[in-house]
């Protein structure tokens, strides 16, 4: 089977992969080691040299100081500052060095120690305030400090200290050059064991695919061109060859299917030209209902964000409030009255979808223009808040404007004209909101001192999806549906809307609706 074979060969193949990946991660973890040791070797080593360094240097400085008494004490104070930082770094590779805490390196570090220090004081308490001469047995005694510590020559333990770590270091870096050796021929070893491999089974596979194959392409050539009398002429057990006899089982079936097909097409010939047409009246009916429903979804959707926002912004300065009782109560009655706008929208989608309409059903009654824009103002106020701006109504008529309406579909109209003008303006921006009663009838304007729109752009604002330049360079994210939704809900009560520049900036929108009550 040449699927076994395959499986054996790529079996081989992955094996070998593994146990290449294998070495080359124990011979860069062993480099890594060697590597690690010589570092902490060469670092003791250069450690060890800067101290016995130093401590010549204090030595130098001392008789210096002795003999003339113009050296420089700060000079001192350096030298041996760089002395106790070297055994600083000398403590702290130490761990890296042996693994015994009371080991041989350990017990030569804390002889260092305690001879510097040993060293610190006789040094100091040679040097005297007055810079007289000190008496030689004085001068013995620090001499002698530099070189022994409780019975120890340093100078010897710093040149066995050196000489040892210098020997390590040469011999880590040594194991490593070998590691990185052996780590190469090994590799190159498997590396050419897996192309070796790789190129014997490429060519035995080239060869006892090569004819099988051709033949399958023929046949499969032939059945292309429609010659459904060709036959493979493969036999036996393995894939091609079963693959082959589904072939010629199939030319045959596509013979017999050919001749019924012929029988089947002039039927189907005339039947094709009816149900072309009654296809084509439903699929453009469909259409038209999908484009309808698509945009009764969208602006729904559009809908649910307005409520969604003045729960968050009702919530957020609930948060940063001062959480006064009746500040927090009415902030969470804000909220509930959003949740139940939010519910209704969730309602009317459930309704629409159950019912299959596409459009919003009206409940009209007499209402009072006034409170229905109070109403909105008040559910923005905390989104006009919490993004730094100043909402208000500007003025109301002096009577009752009475309108014949759908107090909720109006209100959601002005809320979405509130929510446009809200998210464009800057904190410290300022919208404006005047309900007046004319002989057109009633109205309602709300201004803002935003970026606004151009004038080639107003023609343009009530079709949905079209956004200004200013509006998407503020919000990228907008849908620009909610003129478009304004519009459609004012119509439905009879009334209509326009826009208008304000000078400098800013724009005015403007309802107008029929005065009166429903008969």
């Amino acid at each position: 089977m040449i699927r076994t074979r395959l499986a054996i060969a790529f079996a081989l193949l992955a094996l070998l992969a593994g146990l290449q990946g294998g070495f080359a991660w124990w011979a860069a973890s062993s480099a890594a080691h060697h590597a690690e040791r010589s570092v902490v070797a060469t670092r003791l080593l250069a450690g060890y040299l800067a101290l016995s360094g130093d401590k010549q240097r204090l030595k130098v400085w001392f008789a210096e100081r002795m003999l003339s008494g113009e050296a420089d004490p700060n000079v001192r104070d350096r030298l041996i500052a760089s002395m106790w930082a070297s055994v600083g770094e000398l403590r702290e590779l130490l761990p890296l060095a042996e693994s015994d805490p009371a080991g041989p390196e350990r017990q030569a570090v804390e002889a260092v120690s305690l001879n510097i220090s040993a060293l610190e004081r006789a040094v100091l308490e040679a040097d005297r305030a007055d810079g007289g001469p000190i008496p030689p047995q004085e001068w013995r005694r620090v001499i002698l400090a530099f070189d022994e510590s409780a019975g120890q020559d340093m100078r010897l333990l710093l040149r066995e200290a050196v000489q040892r770590h210098h020997a390590a270091s040469l011999r880590e870096s040594a194991a490593l050059a070998r590691a990185l050796a052996h780590a190469r021929k090994a590799n190159t070893a498997m590396a050419l064991a897996v192309v070796l491999l790789a190129l014997a089974a490429v060519v035995y596979f080239l060869h006892a695919i090569e004819r099988p194959f051709a033949q399958l392409a023929r046949v499969t050539e032939d059945l292309g061109r429609g010659d459904f009398q060709a036959r493979s002429g493969l036999s036996g057990r393995d894939e091609f060859s079963r693959i082959g006899q589904l072939l010629d089982s199939m030319a045959g079936r596509l013979e017999e299917a050919r001749i019924r097909s012929a029988a089947l097409q002039q039927r189907l010939d005339a039947l094709v030209g009816e149900r072309t047409r009654a296809v084509t009246q439903a699929y453009e009916s469909l259409l038209e209902l999908e484009s309808r429903r698509r945009r009764f979804l969208a602006e729904l959707g559009h809908e649910l964000r307005t409520p969604a926002t003045v729960i968050r912004g009702e919530a957020d300065l609930a948060l940063r409030g001062s959480g006064e009782p009746d500040t927090l109560r009415q902030a969470l009655r804000r909220i509930v009255e959003a949740c139940e706008e939010l519910a209704a929208r969730v309602r009317e989608l459930l309704e629409a979808a159950r019912e299959g309409r596409v459009a919003y059903a009206l409940q009209v009654q007499g209402v009072p223009l006034a409170a229905v824009v109070a109403a909105a103002v008040e559910q923005m106020q905390a989104v006009a808040q919490h993004r730094g701006i100043r909402l208000a109504v500007r003025a109301v008529p002096a009577g009752e404007a009475m309108v014949a309406a759908d107090r909720e579909r109006l209100q959601q109209a002005l809320v979405v004209v509130l929510d446009n003008a809200l998210r464009y303006l800057d904190a410290g921006g300022r919208v404006e909101v005047e309900v007046g009663q004319d002989a057109d009838g009633a109205w309602v304007q709300v201004d803002d001192d935003g970026p606004g729109m151009a004038a080639e752009e107003l023609e343009q604002a009530f079709e949905p999806h079209f956004r200004g330049r200013a509006g998407r360079e503020r919000d990228a994210r907008g849908l620009g549906l909610g003129l478009s939704i304004a519009r459609r809900i004012v119509a439905a009560h009879g009334g209509n809307i326009e826009l208008v520049p304000r000078q400098p900036q800013g724009l005015s929108v403007r309802f107008t609706l029929p005065a009166g009550v429903p008969a």
